[in-house]
């Protein structure tokens, strides 16, 4: 009971944390990887509560199958809110099938009998461990660095929880006795400390959809003139040279007036982001809706990389755009 009580303290800690980041976030969205979390820690939490009820209060029926089957709901439904919102976020076609097969599943648990219930428990399970590491896997392939990092461990932590939440089962209670619910609680407890300290340190895990904020790329030597120009979006019709002079002199212009040699940061515009990053002769300027710090980092990194290769070449820059065919396979690279 002790392990168990950990189970939904720890859940609700998690969830609490998760959904007050998400509400407090300028960003914020239905659609998002914290608020999907925390709605499922919370079902989490209904879940350990319903069945801590079950198993050492309401032990007689029919108030024990009762309390089974709301703590089944509780996490299913938080299974569903979970599968609709990273239906949304996978690049897959996956035709909301996640959500409508934890719908079917609330749906029977709280029609069939207690010994099918088990079976439809394992039927979920399956299938949320398929839709957790899809997302985990898609997740580390859209990642870099400490993101990335952090994502391996909320993959051991979701594993060695799952093995917990296995080891907790009627089934493997009925079949391997006592000592496995044991240590399918304390899996549990270990998995969401390592889970949920990896979820709510990780830097930018809100920001998976950054590739869907992209809309343009300029490099601009230092005298305003248009060294490279990619678009993120096909349908932009906009004048390269007259917008790169633009956004010179708009940097120009907040120079003087701030007195700095330094230029912009980042600007924002309607709906819209300019981020800035200085080369040693030129200025990276990426065009997105939203100013994530993955994509600071991306411009950063992409004007490093342009300056060690093609840093030469623009201090001597003359108008000719031929020797810079190959910056678009660097912005692939990168971006």
């Amino acid at each position: 009971m002790l392990l168990d009580g950990a189970v939904v303290f720890y859940s609700f800690l998690l969830g609490i944390v998760l959904l007050g980041q998400w509400y407090r976030s300028p960003f914020r969205k239905l659609v998002d990887v914290k608020l999907a979390w925390g709605l499922f820690f919370i079902g989490m939490v209904g879940n350990t509560s319903a069945f801590m009820l079950a198993d050492f209060y309401f032990t007689g029926e029919p108030m024990n199958t009762i309390f089974v089957k709301i703590g089944y709901m509780c996490l299913i439904l938080a299974l569903v809110a979970f599968f609709s919102a990273i239906e949304r976020m996978l690049p897959y076609r996956l035709h909301h099938g996640f959500s409508f097969t934890g719908l079917a599943s609330a749906g029977l648990t709280l029609v069939f009998p207690r010994q099918y219930i088990e079976v439809v428990a394992l039927f979920i399970s399956i299938v949320t461990l398929i839709g957790v590491m899809l997302f985990l896997t898609f997740s580390i392939n859209n990642t870099s660095g400490a993101v990335r990092r952090s994502i391996g461990q909320i993959v051991a932590g979701f594993l060695i929880g799952f093995v917990g939440f296995l080891g907790r089962s009627d089934f493997s209670y009925s079949v391997l006795g006592a000592p496995i619910y044991t240590l399918g609680a304390g899996l549990m407890v270990i998995g969401l400390i390592l889970f949920g300290y990896a979820l709510i340190m990780s830097p930018a895990l809100d920001e998976l959809d950054w590739k869907h904020q992209l809309v343009e790329l300029y490099i601009i030597q230092d005298g305003g003139l248009l060294v490279f120009h990619h678009h993120f979006e096909e349908d932009l019709d906009i004048d390269q040279v007259l917008t790169a002079a633009g956004i010179s002199g708009v940097q120009s212009l907040f120079q003087e007036i701030t007195r700095s040699e330094e230029g912009l940061n980042v600007v924002s515009i309607g709906n819209y982001e300019i981020l800035f990053a200085h080369g040693g002769c030129f200025s990276s300027v990426l065009i997105s809706r939203k100013a994530y710090h993955i994509l600071l980092s991306k411009v950063q990194e992409f004007t490093d990389k342009f300056d060690i290769v093609f840093g030469p070449i623009i201090e001597r820059f003359e108008g000719s755009l031929r020797e810079f065919s190959s910056v678009h396979e660097l912005v692939a690279s990168v971006f």
